[in-house]
């Protein structure tokens, strides 16, 4: 059982004030406590902090309120607090301790995209990616209007730019005085060749009506060009592989099979 009173919240607080928050919220729906908890877990849209880690499974259960505000709530701060875990593994047992927390947030995050319309759909598609598992996805910016990712060519080690949104769909060698050059146009993949996470995640931008999305993605998941040596190489598997940290939970949808 997690010792409330050993950890403190953002404010320097016991985690004793937390849990009851908690617990007042368990009993009757609140906004200003809502608010309350998160100023004292989240900290410019991180949680670094172990009493947010352990407050999962208290969330879990918020979020199957009737109450659609107060599942809403519940869901946005425990997805705050998974995404965090791409770059904190020091409270990944809070975590495992209680593996049934996140796959009720996956189902739920799951119900919730999938009616969604709007400037939402992104966030909320990177929400059932946090609880899924794949929290390197969930955190990465994903506004294909102006997106710029930055990676070394696996091959030779170039520092490239990647460039998806309205100036243009390319890989590049930054210059300092010269902007982008070197540019190499990306090639998107096929809708019907995506296959598990990306399969999924273009499925719900189409479903969702978010043209810009899905097309930004087919270019995630498709092929660059390096312009310095001339290979080429899977755009997504690299990025991943080049920023990703060993995976600090067990996917609740297995690698194997991510398009659900």
């Amino acid at each position: 059982m997690f010792d409330w009173d050993s950890v403190r919240d953002a404010r320097g607080d016991s985690g004793a004030v937390v849990e009851r928050l908690l617990d007042r919220l368990s009993r009757r729906p609140d906004a200003a406590l809502w608010d309350e908890l998160n100023r004292r877990l989240v900290v410019e849209d991180e949680c670094f902090f172990s009493v947010g880690f352990a407050a999962l499974p208290a969330l879990s259960r918020l979020a199957q309120s009737g109450d659609t505000e107060q599942r809403d709530r519940a869901l946005d701060l425990a997805a705050v607090i998974t995404r965090t875990l791409h770059r904190n593994h020091e409270d990944d047992r809070l975590v495992r301790a209680d593996p049934q927390a996140l796959r009720v947030l996956h189902g739920l995050a799951q119900i919730r995209v999938a009616t969604c319309v709007g400037p939402t759909l992104a966030r909320l598609l990177q929400d059932t990616l946090a609880f899924a598992g794949y929290t390197f996805w969930a955190s990465i910016s994903m506004d294909f209007t102006d997106e710029h990712y930055h990676l070394d060519c696996p091959h030779c080690a170039t520092r490239l730019a990647v460039v998806i949104g309205d100036y243009g769909h390319y890989s590049a060698i930054r210059d300092h005085n010269d902007g982008d050059v070197h540019r190499v146009p990306l090639r998107p993949a096929a809708p019907a060749d995506l296959t598990g996470t990306a399969r999924w995640m273009h499925d719900t931008a189409v479903s969702g009506g978010d043209t810009t999305l899905a097309g930004g993605l087919t270019h995630l998941f498709g092929q660059a060009e390096c312009g310095a040596c001339g290979s080429t190489f899977n755009l997504a598997d690299w990025f991943e592989a080049e920023n990703s940290p060993t995976q600090p939970i067990d996917p609740v949808v297995p690698r194997t099979d991510r398009s659900n």
